[in-house]
């Protein structure tokens, strides 16, 4: 049976099925990478500090997907799709907020010198009638010498108010001009600068890099002067390279880390957060001294199906 059924027709139907299988799977992987492409682009340009970072992490994900991918890598790669999305949405989110928060905050600025200077005109105001009427009774006088006693006195008292007058109302525009000022610092930090884009793009390279690890801590370092006051970057820039390559030659373990900001650095070490926290109180004191700054950490241990941003997110609420 088996010779002769060598020799008989095939079914073209069931032929022709397995044939079309592997195109019909290229083309919903195409289809995909053609869909999350479409995202990228449709994201807004600005600002760029957040979108450009995310451009590229969905860029990297498609370039990065196979045409026919295991089931375990489409569950990775839904998972980092989903995380990077996220991302996007959380960073984007709280940029739209503080913009408004800004906006609400500058109005009030405005209102309040509104009604400042309302106050001042009204109590400036009554100053000023009140020297006009000893001015108007002066005119009646027929004591030349008593008018000339008041009217000086009158005058001075004149220029007295116009000069409090012209001194409030600056006082008042200055406080303005300093709220906005504050205002557009304040708004300025909500957008990512350079530092917030590598760290978005080292977030991404940090996960990749643990994502075959059993298990891992996370460990966040930040360094100031011995004042308390922020590192500035020059001094950060010529520091964190060697911290860098000082925590895995101390821990003994595989280390990944990235500059989340000038004097900060987050770090994924291979160990148990036991095993870290014996060391911690040592490591602390070798980056001080390599630094040259404070070394302060805190540290966690991504809980089971707890991904990096997530443990991230609760390392953060310790601070």
């Amino acid at each position: 049976m088996k010779v002769i059924s060598n020799f008989l027709p095939k079914n073209r139907e069931n032929d022709a099925s397995t044939s079309n299988e592997p195109r019909s799977e290229e083309a919903v992987v195409q289809l995909w990478r053609s869909s999350l492409l479409t995202l990228s682009e449709a994201m807004p340009l600005s600002p760029k500090q957040i979108s450009e970072p995310h451009r590229r992490g969905i860029r990297q994900l498609v370039d990065d997907f196979p045409n026919r991918p295991a089931p375990t890598i489409i569950e990775h790669k839904k998972a980092k799709t989903a995380e990077l999305l996220k991302s996007y949405g959380s960073q984007m989110g709280n940029f739209l907020d503080s913009q408004d928060r800004e906006a609400k905050a500058v109005l009030g600025s405005v209102a309040q010198l509104t009604e400042a200077l309302a106050g001042l005109d009204e109590r400036h105001g009554v100053r000023l009638q009140g020297i006009t009427k000893k001015l108007r009774l002066l005119a009646t006088s027929n004591d030349l010498a008593d008018i000339r006693a008041k009217l000086s006195a009158e005058v001075i008292a004149l220029e007295k108010c116009l000069e409090e007058q012209q001194r409030d109302t600056r006082a008042a525009v200055q406080r303005l001009t300093e709220d906005v000022r504050a205002s557009e610092t304040r708004r300025q930090k909500a957008v990512p600068g350079s530092a917030s884009e590598a760290s978005t793009d080292g977030l991404l390279a940090l996960d990749r890099a643990v994502s075959g690890w059993e298990r891992y801590c996370l460990v966040r370092y930040e360094f100031r002067e011995s004042n308390g006051s922020a590192l500035g970057v020059p001094a950060w820039e010529k520091s964190v390279g060697p911290v860098q390559a000082a925590i895995p030659e101390r821990m003994g373990h595989t280390v990944r880390s990235v500059a989340l900001r000038p004097g900060v650095l987050l770090a994924a070490v291979s160990c148990q957060l036991l095993e870290y926290a014996g060391q911690a109180e040592s490591m602390e004191k070798a980056l001080s001294s390599i630094a040259g700054a404070v070394c302060s950490s805190r540290v966690v241990e991504p809980l089971r199906g707890e991904n990096l941003r997530e443990a991230l997110g609760r390392l953060e609420r310790v601070l």
